[in-house]
């Protein structure tokens, strides 16, 4: 009932702006508002602690079983230890964190510190523990199914425009009374669903998460009720997967029904299911689907548009790299580089032109050309200069001599600005404070080729990838991300996002994720913890299937961890879902491991 709840734990929180965050966040009140992420971190923990407490109490001095528990079990060992290490380099890598601050509960906006993923972890090993008999699995099940029922009816009232968090009454059980007013004025800020999941992604990450599990559950009901409630939860929440425009999320709702699939058809050749209910099963459910998809698409024009953006990640209208270029450099200067040269500053575009900023006197400027020659300025009516050059048409500066800051309009809705500063041009960030250097693109040249692609990520991802030769061992500490990225690397941001304000906070990866908080090392432990449960999941779900009544629950549990590591490459682990699969992930785990499950009913 705890993970089954999570996702919709809505509470305000006003986190005060520190020295260090303000450097990537602003706020006019001296706060940032969470409705949505640090409430749920807060839950997880505290869930933690009472698992804790409840281990201690009723394996030591009530049942004082403790040496016949299913965590004491041999092929129980390896996912102990692994554990283990990985909670102890989080740990490590915590105390040395340079940002001590952000460790615990994580960064604004990305509440996930060390003692959420601790948290995770403790699910996970509770899970094997206490969801090792028939009763506990029966609950795991309707649980499993209502949470993902209660998704599809949230996630359908927000598209029809009565979404949950915007409703005056559910604003009484967000905030305090005082705030009460303040609560009812939460409106959504984008047109994707996202419920109480923050961020859209985070939605089509749990319906890829929830869909196979779901789906299989009630595949393999007996019940009616739960039959026709789990196989209706399932293709509601690939309805979600959807409208959240999450590809993330559809892709690996679209992966997992084709894993789905072909397990099932194994399945049906070896006689491990009856065949002429679950053929007829198949086809009804194939006909409604896609009977139900192509009238969406026929009458829906919404629906259509996001089918389009969804299956174009993104962009309902794919151009090449060139192409954006050259239509850019219609109205901007396409920036490819900026540098500082000694006391100058110079800018290059994809042609090859170069503009030189340099200090003309004490309170001038001066601006050359690729040659080197001086330009010829005028000044416009908001006295910025600009040039006859058409090179640099789309160029304007203006120079504050009393403040020493240069302004540069290239054509974007934000300016850059420089601060001449130990003589030399540097970043003035926030408006707070200078950057010594100016950052740029140094990772991997196969991801330069097309920084935008997958919405961004291709840059944050090289970005990521280049800070890893400090991350080997430990990493940087939970929470950490935000500062060490190589943040307003202005030629790359310009290039994907067109402004070069934006700040990046995470990876959008899960993977890259877990190797900068916590290290190299600590990934590729977790990477194992995922690979040997695969490979046993393969031995006991598709190869030497075992036939009893909770077939298909393990089933659903390996398919949507095979899930969940899909959304992971595009998508960070994040509170609104993780804990879930922690929990799905250890239930699973129990399930594919050949131990026998406890008769309790």
């Amino acid at each position: 009932m705890f993970t089954a709840i999570l996702p919709y734990v809505t509470y305000l929180h006003q986190q005060p702006i520190t020295r260090l965050t303000q450097k990537y966040f602003s706020s006019n009140t001296g706060a940032i508002n969470d409705w949505f992420l640090f409430q749920k971190e807060f839950f997880v923990v505290v869930g933690a602690f009472v698992l804790i407490g409840i281990f201690i109490v009723e394996e030591f001095f009530v049942e004082k079983q403790w040496k016949d528990i299913p965590l004491r079990n041999k092929n129980m060992r390896l996912p102990i230890i692994l554990v283990g290490i990985y909670a102890l380099l989080l740990i490590i890598s915590g105390i040395c964190s340079k940002n001590h601050e952000l460790v615990l509960m994580g960064v604004v906006k990305h509440y996930e510190g060390l003692l959420g993923v601790l948290g995770y972890l403790i699910i996970f090993l509770a899970a094997i523990n206490y969801f090792c008999d028939t009763k506990s699995l029966e609950f795991f099940s309707w649980a499993m199914i209502l949470t993902t029922f209660a998704c599809t009816v949230f996630g359908l009232m927000e598209y029809m425009g009565y979404p949950l968090q915007e409703d005056d009454f559910f604003a009484h059980f967000i905030a305090p009374p005082e705030k009460y007013e303040f609560a009812t004025t939460l409106k959504s800020q984008s047109e994707n669903v996202h419920i109480t999941f923050f961020n859209s992604n985070y939605l089509g990450g749990f319906c890829g998460l929830m869909f196979p599990l779901t789906l299989a559950l009630g595949l393999g009901s007996k019940n009616i009720l739960r039959k026709a409630l789990g196989l209706l939860s399932a293709a509601g929440i690939a309805v979600c997967a959807m409208l959240s425009n999450s590809s993330g999320g559809l892709y690996s709702v679209a992966a997992s029904a084709a894993i789905l699939f072909i397990i099932y058809v194994i399945y049906w050749f070896r006689g491990k299911i009856e065949r002429l209910p679950s053929l007829i099963g198949f086809v009804c459910a194939a006909v409604v689907l896609a009977g139900g998809f192509a009238y969406m698409m026929k009458n829906n024009d919404d629906f259509r548009s996001r089918v389009d953006t969804v299956v174009n990640n993104g962009s309902a209208s794919k151009i090449t790299v060139e192409e954006y270029r050259k239509k850019m450099a219609k109205k901007h200067y396409v920036l490819k580089e900026i540098r500082q040269e000694g006391h100058d500053l110079a800018l290059e575009d994809f042609s090859g032109s170069i503009i030189t900023v340099s200090r003309n006197g004490d309170d001038g400027l001066e601006f050359l050309d690729t040659e080197g020659n001086v330009l010829k300025t005028s000044t416009d009516k908001n006295d910025f200069s600009c040039f006859k050059d058409k090179r640099y048409k789309n160029c304007r500066f203006s120079w504050n001599a009393s403040v020493e800051k240069l302004y540069i309009d290239l054509g974007y809705s934000k300016n850059l600005t420089f601060k001449y500063e130990d003589d030399k041009f540097k970043p003035f960030v926030h408006g707070l404070y200078t950057q010594d250097t100016i950052n740029s693109y140094k990772g991997p040249e196969c991801f330069k080729k097309d920084l935008s692609a997958f919405s961004g990520r291709f840059y944050i991802w090289g970005a990521t990838i280049s800070i890893l030769d400090d991350c080997l061992l430990i990493g940087k500490g939970s929470g950490s991300f935000v500062t060490v990225f190589p943040q307003y690397d202005y030629a790359s941001l310009l290039e994907v996002y067109e402004t070069p304000g934006m700040v990046v906070n995470k990876a959008h990866n899960w993977y890259l994720g877990v190797a900068v908080d916590s290290g190299v090392v600590s990934l590729l432990v977790m990477l194992t913890l995922l690979g040997v449960f695969l490979v046993k999941g393969a031995k006991t779900v598709i190869l030497h299937p075992i036939d009893d009544r909770f077939k298909h629950l393990r089933l659903g549990t390996y398919v949507s961890v095979i899930a969940f590591m899909l959304v992971g490459i595009v998508n960070d682990s994040y509170v609104c879902v993780s804990p879930v699969f922690w929990f799905i992930f250890g239930v699973g785990w129990y399930a594919v491991s050949c131990n026998k499950v406890i008769e309790t009913d």
